[in-house]
């Protein structure tokens, strides 16, 4: 099974190295516009939150638009001149591909209005593509930092559910310890009263009745304690074998943290 995770992280970092961007269309207020269109193997949440840290590295910050994301005033590459408005938008694949996303970027000129830019103009297209395929490595280092970040917190949640076991253990070993204890007391008591029964075997019958019921109440405490004593010693079989389970998965989840961070060094 780990050996399946790390294959598919090797393949997930191979699709992002060969994200190619393209050349597409999109319908906008009954228009045709030109794009540039990639596909990244990552949510959509992912690729929008690496999008604006990206840009926030640049110092340019998101402002909404319907359907959009909206980047103003940005250099698309290092030649450009002159300044763009890039209007990003998101979009699942598809319903059953809802971990690839397909990044769709229309570029216009600074403070242009993307409606008085002609139908299919592909000025800006090429700048773009090169900008999407420079964003691609962005992305996934974003991801997989998110990645680590959360299977740490799936790795604490591990170890501490481990913690407890080990402390549950520790708990159950103490209990029996109790119960074998006042189990070995409750037996030297019925040995005494047993023997005090004994040396008043001529006594009245009030004295013998109380030595009777003494034993019978020790009998009874005494079939308790065994059976609470076989429930502990149950429940500290059952605790080893789960931390047994829990420690593999703790090595499970540790293993996969250790195949994210050898990407993060890649």
């Amino acid at each position: 099974m780990n050996k399946i995770i790390l294959l598919f992280m090797g393949i997930l970092s191979a699709m992002v190295a060969v994200a190619q961007s393209y050349e597409g269309t999109i319908d906008y207020q009954k228009t045709r516009q030109a794009v540039a269109m990639v596909q990244l193997p990552y949510s959509k949440e992912h690729v929008e939150d690496a999008l604006k840290e990206h840009m926030a590295k640049r110092g340019i910050r998101s402002s909404g638009m319907k359907g959009f994301m909206v980047f103003r005033s940005v250099q698309l590459n290092e030649r450009d001149s002159s300044l763009s408005d890039l209007y990003f938008m998101t979009a699942s694949k598809s319903r059953q591909e809802r971990d690839v996303t397909v990044l769709t970027l229309l570029p216009v000129k600074k403070n242009q209005d993307i409606l008085t830019r002609m139908s299919g103009d592909s000025t800006l297209i090429a700048s773009a593509r090169s900008f999407l395929d420079s964003l691609a490595p962005a992305v996934h280092v974003y991801s997989i930092n998110v990645q680590a970040n959360d299977q740490e917190s799936v790795l604490k949640k591990a170890q501490k559910k481990q913690d407890g076991l080990i402390n549950d253990q520790a708990d159950l070993d103490k209990k029996i310890r109790k119960l074998e204890a006042d189990l070995d007391d409750n037996k030297k008591q019925q040995v005494k009263q047993a023997a005090d029964l004994q040396a008043n075997i001529n006594a009245d019958d009030d004295t013998k009745n109380k030595n009777q019921r003494r034993i019978r109440r020790l009998l009874d405490d005494e079939g308790d304690l065994e059976k609470k004593l076989r429930r502990a010693k149950s429940d500290l079989d059952q605790n080893k074998i789960d931390q047994r389970q829990q420690q593999a998965e703790i090595d499970k989840q540790r293993q996969i943290l250790d195949g994210i961070k050898a990407r993060q060094r890649q």
